[in-house]
């Protein structure tokens, strides 16, 4: 009996209540998926728990961070971790010790791992079954943490790692008999970027809540997921005018809806005979099947019953984005994007639609517009904002305050602008979330395909220089469209991975424009816009987006296009090419421009309080850092948690 086997508990793989129901489904189904999904179950957990893992050692979560070290196990007998590089966090109050085989260290204190991980206790080694047992630990730690919030989060974790192994799983069914790359796939399929959407299997590459799909079955998880690529039928409701609050642009809602849809107006004139209803009374609005069939019934019988509401007797097939709630056409259509309500629990959040986010959202692209047509900064940068056209959401007087705004927040509809209307043939559309994944066949993610091709096309060059001329191109883009709104509009777009579109040369593979989208998360410094001559009284009372906080906004900016974007696409080159200089020249380069853009602006004479603020944040030490997982545990769904973590842009 080997080492490994005398000092090692190793349990067999007990299914929780969501693997067990979901495994049920998928044998109905095909017993082939779930026989994969069952294979699959640790892997599935472990993605989960690397995710927890992570969070406790960047947010320094119970001083996990102040008591962590790294350790070779490679020199340690009882381990079964021949690893050279192992995580090893010490909690103190239970005498634990976690071990973690490390992947990679990067920037913003950030450390990647991956499983099996292992409980150490002395010499004997446990193996962590469940991301579950690691939050066990942290709340034994601190009990601060005990309470509703870390049960739910309990709940959240264990549906996720669920979803998480249902996800892989389909995924290595659907790539067992093809040896196609990321790119390949993509670029065979009718659609490049909703195909792109659709391979972000894993979600949120930090979050724990990657895959939480809260509130569904697993039948309508994949009924209605992005990664399943099903088609699913958009619902139409007439709501009677007194009851909605409607906010547009060049063109009414009803009118970009009956002319995008065929069928649509001739079956909402007939849903006004059927109910003896004048049709100019009423306004129309979109609903996501899952909502339609789980939550108007449900909560708008009154509204049913007095006809306020009326069904119409219309579907349409969209497809699911990676967001879920925001729905698109399959080409050669090019009808809106559609953002949805929902009461499903994805992520950290019920994913409904706020009020403030259907009303803002096209005011905001009417002040970006203008500020990108007006301002000749933006005249030559290879960037834009996605039109919002038209929003709604339903809102009844009748109602007490708590209700008024649960019931207006289920039934919202929001259209985005398609940018398919903006592409030409030679144009690559992907979201940016899709670019540091591959197939479970590659060594290498889809970031890497496109650098090696425009590698390809400048044989020229070496390797080194190759890859920091792709880099540099998309940095670009992406930093002189949000800084400048930043430093001169005090308007910090959240332009992380998921809320962008890049689009890319098919020849080259170089970058070629990159569009921005999605305002509902976006700070605005009030005070700033205002200065510069746009009004916000108009804004919705409850924004949450304006705020008189510069810090906030600040952090907002930086958060999403510097740690997130561009962060991620940093570990993914860094990680995939073994040169040591690489992440650091990387940063020097986003450093670099972003200084480039400071220099413009004091030469221009702008606000030098102003950009000595913006200075201070964006090049300071250490950097803010939000902590997904402590805030998940208490609770702060708006409040954001920090903590200070290492800059790269640090000025030496």
């Amino acid at each position: 009996m080997n080492a490994e086997q005398k000092q090692m508990k190793e349990s067999a793989t007990i299914m929780t209540r969501d693997e067990q129901e979901t495994y049920e489904t998928l044998y109905k189904q095909n017993p082939n998926w779930a026989a994969s999904f069952q294979k699959l179950l640790s892997t599935g957990r472990d993605l989960v728990t690397a995710r927890v893992i992570t969070s406790i050692y960047r947010e320094n979560l119970v001083n996990g961070y102040t008591n962590s070290q790294t350790v070779d196990h490679s020199l340690l007998s009882t381990s079964p971790l021949n690893h050279v590089a192992v995580l090893e966090i010490q909690f103190l109050n239970t005498q634990t010790v976690l071990c973690a085989p490390i992947s990679g260290s990067h920037a913003f204190n950030r450390i990647d791992v991956s499983g099996p991980f292992y409980w150490r206790h002395n010499d004997q080694y446990e193996r962590i079954s469940h991301p579950n047992d690691v939050l066990d630990v942290i709340i034994a730690e601190d009990a601060q943490y005990q309470g509703p919030a870390a049960e739910q989060f309990r709940d959240d974790l264990s549906n996720s790692a669920c979803y998480m192994t249902l996800a892989i799983s389909y995924q290595q069914l659907k790539y067992e008999n093809t040896s196609d790359t990321l790119l390949t796939a993509i670029e065979q399929q009718q659609n490049p970027y909703l195909a792109s959407e659709q391979a972000v299997v894993e979600g949120h590459p930090i979050h724990p809540g990657a895959k939480l799909r809260k509130g569904m079955t697993a039948d309508e998880t994949i009924a209605f997921s992005s990664e399943y690529e099903h088609a699913m039928p958009l619902r139409f409701i007439l709501v009677h005018k007194d009851y909605v609050r409607v906010q547009q642009n060049d063109k009414s809602l009803d009118t970009i809806l009956y002319e995008a849809f065929d069928g649509l107006e001739a079956a909402c004139q007939h849903a006004g005979e059927v109910t003896q209803r004048n049709l100019h009374d009423y306004q129309l609005m979109v609903v996501h099947p899952w909502q339609y069939d789980h939550i108007l019934s449900e909560d708008y019988v009154e509204e049913l019953q007095n006809q306020v509401i009326i069904p119409v007797s219309y579907t349409y097939d969209y497809y699911a984005g990676l967001s879920f709630r925001t729905l698109m056409p399959k080409l050669p259509k090019q009808l809106p994007h559609i953002k949805l309500s929902t009461n499903v629990h994805i992520t950290g959040e019920i994913r409904t639609l706020s009020e403030q986010t259907t009303h803002n959202g096209p005011l905001m692209s009417q002040i970006l517009r203008d500020i990108t047509t007006n301002d000749t900064w933006f005249s030559q940068v290879p960037a834009s904002a996605v039109d919002e056209l038209a929003g709604v959401h339903f809102f009844s007087t009748h109602d007490e305050t708590d209700a008024q705004e649960r019931r207006s927040e289920q039934l919202g509809t929001l259209l985005r602008h398609n940018i398919y209307h903006d592409l030409e043939d030679t144009d690559l559309p992907l979201i940016p979330s899709s670019l540091i994944v591959g197939t479970p066949q590659q060594d290498s993610s889809l970031i890497i395909e496109l650098v090696e091709r425009y590698r390809q096309h400048h044989l020229e060059l070496d390797q080194h220089t190759a890859i920091q001329q792709w880099f540099s191109r998309y940095a670009a883009a992406l930093i002189d469209y949000e800084m400048p709104l930043l430093i001169k509009y005090g308007i910090a777009l959240e332009a992380h991975l998921q809320n962008t579109i890049a689009v890319f040369n098919k020849e080259d593979g170089l970058l070629k424009h990159m569009y921005i989208r999605d305002f509902e998360g976006l700070r605005i410094d009030e005070a700033q816009l205002n200065k510069m001559g746009y009004d916000t009284s108009h804004f919705h009372e409850k924004s949450r987006i304006l705020t008189n906080s510069q810090k906030s906004v600040f952090n907002k900016a930086f958060y999403a296009t510097v740690q997130n974007h561009l962060g991620e696409l940093v570990v993914a080159l860094s990680d995939y090419y073994d040169m040591p200089s690489l992440e650091m020249d990387l940063w020097q380069i986003v450093r670099h421009h972003i200084q480039s853009l400071f220099k413009a602006f004091y030469e221009n004479d702008f606000d030098a309080e102003r950009l000595h603020k913006i200075e201070d944040i964006f090049f300071n030490p250490v950097i803010d850092y939000k902590c997904v997982t402590t805030m998940r545990l208490l609770d702060e769904a708006h409040a954001y948690t920090y903590v200070k973590v290492d800059n790269p842009l640090a000025l030496e």
